[in-house]
């Protein structure tokens, strides 16, 4: 079998879904050939290096500089399409829906393969503020005509399959397929918590709230920021600790201050290590991750594995099968509900260590059982399709 996974950006830009295909091909490639296809990015020609244990082919794409996403052009770069063409695929599975999705869609049904499409995020509000409801709208319905081409769609949980088949038309049928983690529990609590200090001018009882993702306002870090400076009125010396870029972050930072929350926040820029990132999980004390775009999060995952609870918001998909106090926090969505929520956090630390014990119980999963799940479906979909054909 060879699989194809198509997504709009990969490496070197890190990011949740980035993350999920580089799992997904990692494994599958130990058991099946694989071939990533995706756009080049700016920062490939500065020492970058595509050596995985798959094939990475890459179409030629614009990158503007204040865009921390290319944007690919697979349709006037035939050097890309005969790629996809002679690669004897049996199977493409699509993770970004516009433009690497549209070439995805045709590839599929040029071959006579089946299509598979994970949704990802909710994407409107996204669409909406780079494009206009007017232009948004028609884009989004070419973006879901590529999830319902697909021979199935999976989501991270039954709640987001419900929100696309009301709120976006989707009519295929849709399988549930949760995200999963490379990390593991640090070996050394001890040292983890010291390398971090040391590497961030932490105090060692600084009570430490961190907040992981691209720095573009997807995540809500204005939101973050502003329930930061209520906190602060009641407890001025908590740390914060902002780990990711992206093009707001110059925005981010310029709030920060202007809320005068110099002496509380710590941009950490990007942190590719994977033994570092989990040390900074270890050393919070609690994940922030208020977003409203999310499907699922992979982060609160990470932040489960060292038995770091996460604070998230009510109505947000993020917080779907969250049990309040028992595997994470759900606040009320509004800054000063999220603020007050973090005071009683701090000031309840049982309550906290309970959670974060949930947390890891509940939530935390490794990548190897589910990739072996995603090889089983390929197969049945793959024979299934076949059927329908004959």
């Amino acid at each position: 079998m060879h699989v194809g996974l198509f997504i709009d950006g990969y490496y070197p830009i890190i990011d949740g879904v980035i993350k999920v295909v580089d799992a997904y091909a990692s494994r599958l490639a130990k058991k099946c050939d694989v071939t990533v296809f995706t756009p080049y990015t700016r920062n490939q020609a500065a020492g970058y290096d595509d050596s995985f244990p798959y094939e990475i082919v890459r179409c030629w794409s614009i990158m503007r500089k204040k865009d921390d996403y290319p944007q690919g052009y697979p349709i006037v770069d035939s050097k890309f399409r005969n790629a996809i063409k002679n690669a004897g695929l049996d199977i493409i599975h699509v993770h970004s829906a516009f433009p690497i999705g549209l070439c995805a869609k045709a590839s599929a049904r040029r071959l006579g393969i089946p299509l598979v499409g994970t949704i990802h995020s909710d994407f409107r509000p996204d669409v909406h503020r780079y494009l206009g409801k007017i232009i948004g709208e028609p884009v989004i319905k070419l973006m879901m005509s590529i999830y319902n081409s697909c021979d199935e769609c999976w989501t991270v949980s039954d709640a987001v399959g419900k929100v696309f088949i009301r709120d976006y038309g989707l009519k295929r049928p849709y399988r549930i397929m949760p995200y999963s983690t490379d990390h593991y529990p640090v070996s050394d609590e001890t040292a983890a918590r010291e390398e971090v200090n040391a590497a961030y001018g932490l105090e060692d009882d600084d009570f430490v709230l961190t907040h992981v993702g691209r720095l573009d306002l997807q995540k809500r870090e204005d939101f973050i920021l502003r329930s930061l400076a209520l906190l602060k009125k009641q407890l001025p010396s908590f740390k914060a600790l902002f780990v990711g870029e992206g093009n707001r972050q110059d925005y981010v930072k310029s709030l920060a201050e202007k809320l005068g929350l110099n002496d509380n926040i710590i941009f950490c820029g990007k942190v590719a290590d994977l033994h570092k990132m989990m040390s900074i999980y270890s050393r919070t004390d609690l994940l922030l991750f208020p977003s409203e775009s999310d499907t699922y999060g992979l982060v609160k995952i990470e932040a489960a594995c060292q038995k770091t609870p996460t604070l998230f918001c009510q109505g947000t998909m993020a917080a779907d099968g969250i049990t309040d106090g028992v595997d994470g926090f759900v606040s009320k969505n509004s800054e000063e509900d999220f603020a007050g929520y973090i005071l009683r956090i701090h000031n309840d630390r049982k309550m906290l260590e309970k959670v974060g014990e949930g947390a890891r119980r509940n939530l935390y999963r490794t990548w190897d059982n589910l990739v072996d799940d995603v090889y089983e479906n390929y197969m049945k979909i793959i024979e299934n399709h076949n059927f329908v054909r004959r």
